[in-house]
C-alpha cells in the first residue's frame, strides 16, 4: 500500500539543509515511496549536486512555485552489484 506523497516544509532552512532532508528521507515509514519537500526558491543547482548516487532515495525533481520550489525524491532499490548507481550513468 502506498500512502500519498509527504510534503515537508524545510523552506526557513539555511544551514544544514541537505543533512536535514536525508534525516527525514531515511526515517521515512517503508511503505512511503514519495517525499517532496519545499525549499526556498534559487538553490537548484545546489540540491542536484547534493544529493548524488547511492542512496535509497533518488532527487527526481525540482518544481517553482509561487514562493518556494518543491524537491520531489523517490524511493529506489539499492542494487547489490551496483551500490553506488553507477550503472546509471
Amino acid at each position: 500500500m502506498t500512502k500519498d506523497p509527504e510534503l515537508i516544509d524545510v523552506q526557513h532552512v539555511t544551514c544544514g539543509l541537505v543533512p536535514l532532508m536525508q534525516t527525514h528521507l531515511e526515517g521515512s515509514a517503508p511503505e512511503v515511496d514519495t517525499v517532496s519537500f519545499k525549499v526556498r526558491q534559487g538553490i537548484q543547482t545546489e540540491l542536484w549536486n547534493s544529493f548524488g548516487t547511492g542512496s535509497r532515495w533518488r532527487l527526481t525533481g525540482i518544481t517553482s512555485d509561487l514562493f518556494f520550489d518543491v524537491a520531489t525524491f523517490v524511493r529506489v532499490e539499492v542494487s547489490e552489484l551496483d551500490p553506488l548507481g553507477l550503472i546509471d550513468f
